[in-house]
């Protein structure tokens, strides 16, 4: 008898504890923001970008003739 009252007990403690939504922990996700300006060279893009603002820069590779080339940053917001 003792056996079966511990094994309900255990049991209703478990029921109850584990569908608490409020508990649980979440994790936000961090969003990622984009910049854009005029590219000065593919070294100093990425370096503006890092020291502006802790992200990753990079030049177009490929643009028409009368466009100028753009640093596109990306980093966490």
């Amino acid at each position: 008898m003792a056996r079966f009252i511990t094994f309900g007990f255990l049991l209703v403690l478990l029921i109850f504890s584990g569908h608490d939504d409020r508990k649980r922990v979440r994790f936000a996700e961090a969003k990622d923001c984009h910049k854009v300006w005029n590219c000065r060279g593919y070294d100093r893009c990425r370096e503006d970008c890092q020291n502006r603002f802790a992200g990753r820069g990079a030049c177009d590779l490929y643009t028409a003739p009368p466009v100028p080339k753009q640093c596109f940053c990306a980093y966490h917001c």
